[in-house]
């Protein structure tokens, strides 16, 4: 699923909240809940001082990631936070997103975009989330997705593998490759090794990005990730 990295400003928006869980047999019935109430029960337009009149649905607060608690917010993006009535207000944080663009049904579409998502190797933060609803069609909506990225500076590996994400990690206390001279598997990297050498933070920062070695490694059958760590480092380059 194609996107774009884009950089927020801060937004406040204003609405009502729920706790939930993606493995939850009710987190459907509790965010539809959610949306019902803000059309039916008059929130969206009690709402003061909307900046548009676009919907928002978004997810903070997390335990974890996409397999933990959250906190799931319906809300639209306001001017400043009410003084009065009883909203539930999230400031969703300036920094990267990776934005996309999807179209079709407003309930399935959304949920088959996530299921995407969740497979994706993204360097995600997981402190705040968002779909923005460009329009109220049920049948052919246009919906926004924003998920928080870490900062460009928060880079865990120099090929783009996120060690954060591996298994061997804390049963070799490995402090990722970044942080140590060799890695515990062997006595050098040449990814590591090429990357120091002239010297850069991660291989997206080279001319020859992608290059063969690069390339060989991401996508062979035994230790490559049929090219994910390559796409990390598009990700860290932008």
């Amino acid at each position: 699923m194609k996107y774009e990295i884009v950089t927020l400003q801060e937004k406040i928006a204003v609405g009502v909240s729920a706790r939930t869980n993606n493995l939850s047999p009710d987190m459907g019935a509790v965010i539809g809940g959610l949306w019902n109430r803000f059309y039916n029960e008059g929130i969206y337009a009690s709402i003061p001082e909307k900046t548009n009149m676009k919907a928002l649905g978004i997810y903070t607060d997390y335990e974890g990631d996409e397999k933990n608690d959250y906190t799931t917010i319906v809300a639209c993006e306001t001017a400043k936070e009410p003084k009065e009535g009883e909203y539930a207000v999230c400031r969703i944080p300036a920094g990267r997103y990776a934005k996309f663009i999807i179209h079709g049904d407003m309930v399935q579409a959304v949920a088959s975009a996530w299921q995407e998502i969740w497979q994706m190797n993204l360097p995600r933060t997981f402190k705040c989330d968002f779909e923005e609803y460009q329009d109220d069609s049920m049948d052919n909506a246009e919906i926004h997705i924003y998920v928080g990225l870490k900062e460009t500076s928060e880079i865990e590996s120099r090929c783009g593998l996120l060690c954060s994400q591996c298994a061997y990690r804390e049963q070799m206390n490995c402090a990722g490759c970044v942080h140590i001279e060799k890695p515990f598997w062997g006595d050098s990297c040449p990814l590591k090794s090429c990357c120091e050498a002239k010297p850069h933070k991660h291989c997206g920062s080279c001319d020859k990005f992608p290059c063969q070695l690069l390339n060989q490694f991401a996508y062979d059958e035994k230790q490559g990730d049929n090219g994910k760590r390559i796409e990390q480092c598009r990700i860290w380059k932008e």
